[in-house]
């Protein structure tokens, strides 16, 4: 071997050399003629052309040759004894691994009802007999063509529906991490482009947090606590639901939601206390460590609004109400609630809030809130499961 051979091999062979790109295989066309010397010459002009061919001189072995390996076309004779051409089209189309083939008649017959019976078997096209070669090659490329382009946009098609389910199953999974408020103002920024316009509303804004939780999470083990918290955030979460409210976001083991109506709030916020009362019940029972939370609430004006950069982007809400939600919140007992007087008053005066003098961080002098405590809460809990007179459960109906 030559030393020029040797370098021309090493540079070809080399790390540097270019991949050559699988070629796709030469499309195979299936010919069925009971006459030898139409199969010789189809078969001459289009392996000359680079297809592959394949021959069968009657419907039967074009049947089975289809069957053990379908072809991308098939030239097809009409008038073939035992089986002609139309039945022998009808059986590929009923199957499903070939019904997809696309079939070229090959006739001597020239009127319109053959031709109408060759396109009802399932014939894609029908060439006279005695034939053209330029003629039947530009009809093969063409039906060719045309049968790569539908099983190209039949795998685009699948491809689509397979990524819209995809999409519909991130659509259902996102849908859980944003409030119903959130979602509208992402719907609108997509619609007009841009997003939703801040606006100015009164709501009661309630902002709820566990005592100690971060002393909590460095002691015990965080696969079972993060259980235990996502069931405490689907309890708190189900009855923000259930009174009209929206949960705007999770702050650690916080969450901060709002209300339109401060009677609705305050229900939710004492059906919290009973439920978590109830759920930390539960927890000791079992060995668990109990959740402590403390609430808080507060009416007044705020701001929704989308804010963010345009890689990020988050719907809340803003002002002072929800800073005095959070600081009242701290202010709280564990198992507590604490409201601001706005809220008293919105909410039509409860007799179950007892009047509290606080300095609320941030605030000049003392401010009148109104509290209910963790043992009212309690109370709730154990009357609940005291039986009623005569063995039944406390208000249950006949």
């Amino acid at each position: 071997m030559t030393d020029r051979g040797t370098k021309a091999e090493a540079l070809e062979g080399g790390a540097g050399a270019r991949p050559e790109r699988a070629k796709e295989p030469p499309p195979s066309v299936l010919i069925v003629d009971d006459m030898p010397a139409n199969l010789s010459l189809l078969t001459s002009m289009l392996t000359a052309q680079g297809y592959e061919v394949r021959a069968a001189i009657s419907g039967a072995m074009a049947l089975m040759s289809v069957a053990a390996e379908p072809p991308d076309l098939i030239l097809l004779d009409v008038n073939m004894p035992h089986m002609d051409g139309y039945e022998v089209c009808r059986r590929l189309k009923a199957e499903p691994r070939t019904a997809d083939i696309p079939v070229i008649f090959l006739s001597a017959m020239t009127g319109i009802g053959d031709k109408v019976m060759a396109f009802e078997a399932g014939g894609v096209d029908y060439v006279t007999k005695p034939f053209e070669l330029r003629e039947v090659l530009a009809r093969v490329e063409t039906q060719l063509l045309l049968h790569r382009q539908r099983r190209e946009l039949e795998r685009q098609r699948a491809e689509l529906e397979a990524r819209y389910a995809q999409i519909c199953q991130m659509h259902a999974a996102l849908r859980g991490y944003l409030s119903d408020r959130a979602w509208e103002s992402i719907e609108e920024s997509v619609s007009s482009n841009r997003p939703s316009p801040p606006a100015r509303e009164v709501l009661t804004v309630l902002v709820s947090d566990i005592e100690d939780f971060v002393r909590l999470s460095e002691r015990e083990d965080p696969g079972p606590l993060l259980a235990d918290l996502s069931l405490y955030m689907a309890t708190v979460a189900q009855v923000v639901y259930d009174h009209g409210g929206e949960v705007d976001k999770y702050v650690g083991d916080g969450m901060l939601a709002f209300f339109r109506s401060a009677p609705d709030a305050l229900a939710a916020a004492e059906r919290i206390q009973r439920a978590i009362a109830a759920f930390n019940e539960r927890q000791r029972a079992e060995g668990r460590p109990a959740f402590p939370t403390r609430l808080g609430l507060s009416t007044g004006p705020v701001v929704l609004a989308s804010i963010g950069s345009s890689g990020r982007r988050e719907f809340t809400i803003i002002g002072d109400r929800v800073n005095t939600a959070f600081r009242i919140q701290a202010q709280a007992r564990p198992g507590g609630l604490l409201m601001d007087e706005a809220t008293f008053a919105a909410a039509g005066s409860p007799g179950s809030a007892a009047p509290v003098l606080m300095r609320i961080r941030g605030k000049q002098g003392e401010e009148r809130l109104y509290a209910i405590s963790p043992e009212a809460a309690r109370e709730d809990v154990e009357q609940a499961r005291t039986p009623a007179p005569g063995g039944g459960a406390a208000g249950a109906s006949r």
